[in-house]
């Protein structure tokens, strides 16, 4: 089967206003909203796609045209709290596929167990194996990562880990192409990354889907109780500019614009005060990185982008992965410890690093201000503060064991060691304002068993279904890409039988 398709055609920017009909819209072209296109267009049904990034991928190796391009406000959201800390999403046909950094876990079989025994439809391991068969298939996700793409900095921390006796390896990911330039999070450059706009959404549109990009939807039109379809304008991809208003009539509307774009749109729409808990327990993910000196060249910011994993039962809920970065980034976070970005330079190609991400029982909000960006507030359990201290004691571990020779935690008040023990101390002594967080796995903003039903489809509204990574019930403790893709499908399937 052939993983990497042409890229699927899609109209763009129009002056012109634009009345449109279907029998399903969905607002959203990313991994939940291919996935949905894809089965319900298979299913014979009329489907338009709507999505407010690029009609094509914008590949340019800088963080600032990524974020322009292909992230969602322009990579500026902000979570408030105690420690104040960014949130990224995707946009653009192909989501946040498009700069992910491709990793694939089946969603924990502990996890859909807790899910199956809270919902009133079956989400039991047994169901969803299958269709992760499925997926995996359909965007190529094979054996894990070569030794050659993976590079050497993956290969030396998953060396390191096997010799401590820790659980992983090199990651499995959706790169049958994979060349190892470590680009994956700005786009690929050489089509190796099968993104779900080069194989779901591409089998949609060859099943008669059509895709409005360039559109920025911002009404939930009802009638009563019943969503009749959305409304929006067009956005000039370069420029911002509006275009012509865009309204779309259909049967049933599907809201596929992921963990933060799905509940602000549902607030900023007000479609939200006729549902419960729209925006509430968002899980993140939180985690934080440890670089760390070598004495040879060993190039964190070539190989597969977090191209190994580890972890142990002793911390259950902590995944550290690799970190992959540009220089300038690499550079950034080093500046403390050397004086000033310049004179990072000459270690630069010397620096590895991990990161530790949490599965999180703290929680947040979404909703939107009154222009409609992202609201988003988070607060932060002792626990998960505990599990990030802990966690990068264990990043720190490997990395020494790799063959590392002094530790830089990206974190206030913990100095420069070559001494696990000076390390551990220094980071428990920690509070949560002292870390420098990041997360770009949002979930569980619009949950199944709260806002939704256990089919995805909208209490206290007819009409309307969520399918992304908002309906989690609970946080998943992997990379959400392929959990999306997993359980939009099995949604789509349940939708279509009544459609």
């Amino acid at each position: 089967m052939r993983t990497i398709l042409p890229p699927p055609v899609a109209a763009g920017f129009s002056d012109e206003d634009l009345d449109l009909r279907a029998d399903v819209c969905i607002v959203g072209a990313g991994p939940g909203g291919s996935a949905t296109a894809k089965v319900l267009a298979e299913a014979g049904l009329d489907v338009l796609v709507l999505e407010e990034g690029p009609a094509q991928s914008n590949f340019h190796k800088s963080q600032a045209h990524t974020s322009r391009y292909h992230m969602q406000e322009a990579g500026t959201m902000v979570a408030r709290g105690p420690t104040p800390f960014l949130i990224a999403a995707g946009r653009g046909v192909g989501g946040g596929s498009l700069i992910n950094s491709a990793l694939c876990f089946r969603t924990p079989d502990a996890v859909l167990e807790g899910w199956d025994a809270e919902l009133d439809a079956d989400w039991s391991p047994q169901t969803l194996a299958p269709v992760f068969d499925e997926i995996e298939e359909l965007i190529g996700v094979g054996l894990p990562t070569s030794d050659h793409a993976a590079g050497k900095h993956n290969v030396r921390i998953a060396e390191a880990a096997d010799r401590l006796g820790y659980v992983g390896g090199l990651a499995a990911r959706n790169t049958p192409g994979c060349v190892g330039c470590g680009a994956c999070n700005f786009g690929c450059p050489v089509n190796g990354k099968a993104t779900v706009n080069l194989n779901l959404m591409a089998r949609a549109v060859t099943a008669g889907a059509r895709i409005q990009a360039e559109t920025k939807i911002t009404g939930v039109d009802l009638e009563g109780t019943r969503v009749v379809g959305v409304s929006g304008r067009c956005v000039h991809p370069d420029t911002g500019a509006p275009g012509g208003a865009v309204r779309v009539l259909a049967r049933h509307t599907v809201i596929s614009a992921g963990a933060i774009g799905t509940p602000r749109l549902l607030h900023h729409s007000g479609a939200a005060r006729h549902m419960n808990g729209v925006g509430q327990g968002l899980h993140v993910h939180p985690g934080s990185a440890v670089l760390a000196l070598f004495e040879d060249e060993i190039d964190v910011f070539q190989g597969a982008t977090q191209g190994c994993w580890f972890e142990t039962p002793e911390l259950p809920g902590v995944l550290p992965h690799t970190w992959t970065s540009p220089p300038e980034v690499v550079s950034m976070l080093l500046a403390p410890y050397y004086g000033g970005i310049k004179e990072t330079f000459p270690v630069l190609r010397r620096i590895g690093g991990v990161l530790a991400l949490v599965s999180d029982k703290g929680h947040g909000s979404v909703s939107a201000y009154a222009d409609g960006r992202a609201n988003i507030a988070y607060a932060f359990d002792a626990h998960d503060v505990k599990m990030i201290q802990e966690g990068m004691v264990l990043c720190a571990r490997v990395l020494l064991e790799a063959g590392a020779t002094e530790l830089y935690a990206v974190a206030h008040g913990v100095p420069a060691t070559g001494d696990i023990d000076v390390f551990a101390a220094a980071m428990r002594a920690t509070t949560i304002r002292d870390f420098i967080l990041y997360s770009s796995h949002p979930m569980c903003s619009c949950r199944m068993g709260h806002a939704l039903d256990g089919d995805g489809r909208a209490v206290g509204l007819d009409g309307i279904s969520v399918h992304d990574a908002s309906v989690f019930p609970s946080s998943l403790g992997v990379n959400p890409q392929l959990s999306t893709m997993a359980v939009s499908t099995v949604l789509s399937r349940r939708l279509a039988s009544t459609l």
